[in-house]
């Protein structure tokens, strides 16, 4: 970690959700050498994109005037993977700078053309195909140099994933030639003083090829090749094939290769730069001698080297895994800084109003221009103050604030900065009007599909009375509700004097479950303007209700019920209802059915003629979730009085065999993995003696030994049981979330009889949604977390701790019984509910029936 860190010339964001590597970030003075370098970036997308950097300082603010939107010249869609980009003199005839793009399938040469003043905000810049070069093989990187010592041209090697080596010397395809000794493709590089291609392949030799056909052979080499003899041999052999090129000499460096670079030291001299796992290395351009060697004591990402003129000093950058940038003169540390992120390339580059800035790009898009800054960000002690304090006076100020904080948190406001709530302003608008959704199922019946294929549109809008960097929302629903687009990035939010930054998405289902809670949770994350430190803000809104239920005839029977007493008057249901009884409910009835859109459960609420209950049933158990999470939230809203409930058997069955259908699918799921895992052993095993025979040339024929046999057999064993994993987890998917909804439920009903603090901890224990995950999932953190919450409200706790911690460890079926049996302990701890109180169900039955 060093002391000190880069400082910000120039920052934006590459595109959302696009990756990028090392060969994504070129640096070139695309328009001539007097207008200074472009940067380009190309995404493995397709999406490529020009910047040319105006940030300049600014004396008043002391800082540069940083990104702005006129910067990005260039931004177009390819259609295809870019893998690698070089910039030189591309076409026949012309001196101008092309653009080279390698795609899977092509290798394109762009002009760029400039058009000076020819829009408002400044220059225009098109982009046209020169000439393109359809590839045989599938392509991994690209070189570009003098080859064969041309002068005033570019030519171009590309090295495929075979190890094959395709030459084009601009519009015309010469040859290509095989790598020997090749596993993977590896960086390779052209040295025009000796025309000779470095590049590491299997050994971790460094070898230079002769026109010999050289024999297969699996090691790694640095290798050397001329390209006159290179040429020579690929035309000559031509109707052949391609062949092999055999090793000149060899030079041993003992470890596997990130990169290689090649400097010009001088008029006479040639640095080949190897970056290693562990080491740097300079060698001499006959690569035969070793210049120097300096061992790495961290992790290296990429590197980039070049010489300052006219010291003729050779400097390196080299990025360590801990966001560091180390700068070396020959093997001596220089300098070092931090970075803000973890870059994936990093090169040089000299602009307008700024000369040998750093250049670097992450792997998530975010590129940054940086120079050197040399204020250490230390910390300062302040000056000690010899003057007498009041001690008396401090306490009694102290004791004042304990009080005002003490206050505050029984009045349920919590302490907020109210810079931060001022910083970033979130407004949420739901739209009460559903519209169909365009990708729902067309196989589904037209009332189903009017009914149930409906989305909802929400609109976010961010406002700020500042500059906000790095600003991240995210849109949260619970299952079946997934939102279309849940995450969002903005690089720069900026202040706006009218309206905000709007973000839309939409809310609709995918799967017939029944719907647990309305909520849309909304999470904003931001870089803080004054220390850097990330700040988050949540806003919650409700979808509309008549999205998930709909008003429908009540049901007179059921099988599982929920009665909810309230010590007052009860309100009519056409009241804590209104958009789902409209018309239809008459106020003197005292039922109401609603039906779940998703599922087409029905769930009835009853109101006591002669008593102040509700009761609420319903013959599946998961759908009465939502009806009593909205029901408990109108009567709070609606009715002062005060609400109780009773906890019945029935009540924790459902929880426990919903724990069993979850608990039995994850443990369906991991056995079919484990036998998928058999299967992979044992076919790893049948390849290697396919392997082994064909490579021994046995005389017997392969047929004859079943091998053939066996592999497919395994093959389809595994197929098919790749098909009943996925059924498998499909199911746990489905019975995670009914084991939600009971748990859901069951909290819902002990929050009306037990305080928020007993609640919370009960909450946090088994109140959390289920995860996919292949080792620990709900049971194991539940068991662990109602293991606490019954350790701390022991009457044997009170008045010494137990300190024996509380292990994670993989749940079984043994384990599985006890859990169940802790959380019957943990419910009659917190509601001491009687087996006779369940009659009273069955007492509020006879009082008053639904109608028919």
């Amino acid at each position: 970690m060093s002391l000190f860190k880069t400082k910000e010339w120039w920052r934006t964001q590459c595109g959302v959700n696009e990756s990028f590597d090392r060969h994504s970030l070129l640096v070139a003075p695309l328009f001539g050498a007097e207008r200074k370098d472009v940067i380009v970036v190309g995404s493995h997308s397709g999406c490529l994109r020009i910047y040319n950097p105006s940030s300049q300082w600014i004396d008043e603010s002391k800082s540069p005037s940083g990104y702005k939107s006129s910067d990005l010249i260039i931004e177009t869609q390819i259609g295809d993977c870019i893998i690698d980009m070089k910039a030189g003199k591309f076409v026949s005839g012309s001196q101008d700078i092309r653009l080279a793009i390698l795609t899977s399938t092509k290798l394109i040469i762009y002009s760029i053309v400039l058009n000076q003043g020819s829009v408002e905000h400044g220059d225009r810049c098109d982009l046209e195909v020169a000439y393109e070069h359809v590839l045989p093989r599938f392509p991994v990187s690209l070189t570009m140099g003098s080859f064969g010592g041309v002068r005033n041209r570019d030519f171009l090697c590309i090295q495929c994933l075979d190890g094959t080596l395709l030459f084009y010397e601009q519009e015309t395809p010469t040859f290509n030639l095989v790598l020997g000794n090749r596993l993977l493709p590896e960086p390779i590089v052209y040295i025009s003083r000796n025309d000779v291609f470095v590049t590491p392949s299997s050994s971790w030799i460094l070898e230079c090829y002769r026109q010999v056909v050289l024999p297969f052979r699996v090691d790694l080499y640095v290798s050397v090749r001329r390209y006159k003899s290179m040429a020579e041999f690929g035309n000559k052999d031509r109707a052949d094939g391609p062949k092999h090129l055999e090793p000149d000499w060899s030079y041993n460096i003992g470890e596997a290769v990130l990169d290689i670079d090649a400097v010009t030291l001088s008029s006479f001299e040639v640095g080949i730069l190897v970056l290693g796992e562990k080491s740097l290395y300079c060698l001499k351009d006959n690569c035969v001698s070793l210049k120097y060697a300096k061992r790495l004591e961290y992790k290296a990402l990429c590197f980039h080297a070049f010489v300052i003129e006219p010291d003729g000093k050779l400097m390196v950058l080299v990025i360590a895994d801990t966001n560091t940038l180390m700068i070396y003169e020959g093997t001596t540390l220089k300098w070092s800084a931090q970075l803000p992120l973890t870059p994936v390339a990093v090169t040089r580059a000299h602009f307008q109003h700024l000369d040998g800035v750093i250049v670097v790009l992450s792997e998530e898009g975010q590129l940054e221009v940086c120079y050197l800054g040399s204020e250490p960000s230390l910390f300062i002690a302040p000056p000690l103050h010899r003057r007498g304090y009041d001690y008396v006076a401090a306490e009694d100020e102290l004791m004042e604030l304990r009080k005002l904080a003490k206050k505050h948190k029984a009045s349920g406001n919590q302490l907020s900065n109210v810079t931060l709530d001022a910083e970033l302003i979130i407004s949420v608008t739901v739209s009460p009007d559903l519209e169909p959704y365009p990708r729902a199922n067309q196989s589904d019946s037209k009332d189903d599909s009017e009914s149930r294929n409906l989305m909802c549109r929400i609109t976010i809008e961010l406002s700020s009375y500042t500059t906000l960097r790095d600003v991240q929302v995210c849109v949260n629903v619970t299952k079946p509700f997934v939102a279309e687009k849940d995450y969002h990035i903005i690089s720069n939010l900026s202040y706006a004097k009218v309206t905000g930054r709007f973000l839309r998405t939409m809310i609709y289902t995918t799967m017939d479950l029944p719907a647990m809670s309305p909520d849309v949770r909304i999470t904003a994350s931001y870089e803080a303007t004054d220390r850097g430190s990330l700040r988050v803000l949540q806003k919650t809104a409700q979808l509309p209700l008549k999205m998930m239920l709909r008003a429908c005839p009540p049901e007179n029977t059921s099988t599982f019920t929920a009665t909810i007493k309230c010590s007052e008057s009860l309100v009519a249901l056409n009241q804590l209802f209104p958009e789902l009884t409209g018309d239809v409910q008459r106020q003197n009835w005292n039922a109401l059915g609603l039906q779940h859109i998703q599922t087409g459960s029905v769930v009835t609420i009853v109101s006591g003629a002669t008593s102040n209950r509700y009761r609420v049933q319903s013959n599946d158990r998961l759908s009465m979730a939502l009806v009593v999470q909205q029901l408990v939230n109108r009567l709070k809203d609606k009715a002062t009085g005060n609400f109780t409930t009773t906890i019945a058997q029935n009540h924790l069955q459902m929880v426990q065999s919903q724990m069993e259908a979850h608990f039995h699918s994850r443990q369906k799921a991991d056995k079919i993995a484990s036998e998928i895992g058999l299967l992979s052993s044992q076919l790893r095993n049948i390849e290697r003696r396919m392997l082994r025979a064909a490579r021994e040339r046995n005389t017997r024929s392969l047929a004859a030994t079943g091998l053939p046999f066996l592999l497919e057999l395994s093959y389809r064993a595994i197929f098919a049981l790749l098909d009943d994993l996925a059924n498998a987890r499909a199911e746990r998917e489905r019975t995670g979330h009914g084991l939600r909804c009971g748990v859901r439920l069951l909290l819902l009903l002990l929050r009306l009889n037990v305080n928020d603090d007993k609640y919370a901890m009960l909450e946090a224990a088994i109140g959390f949604e289920p995860q996919l995950r292949d080792e620990f999932d709900w049971e194991e953190i539940a068991d662990v977390g109602l293991c606490t919450f019954l350790r701390s409200t022991s009457k044997k706790s009170i008045g010494h701790l137990d300190t024996k911690p509380v292990t994670l460890s993989k749940m079984t079926s043994k384990e599985f019984a006890k859990l169940k049996k802790r959380l019957v302990h943990a419910v009659e701890r917190l509601d001491s509910y009687r087996e006779t109180d369940m009659a009273e169900n069955e007492q509020l039955e006879a009082d008053s029936r639904a109608p028919a």
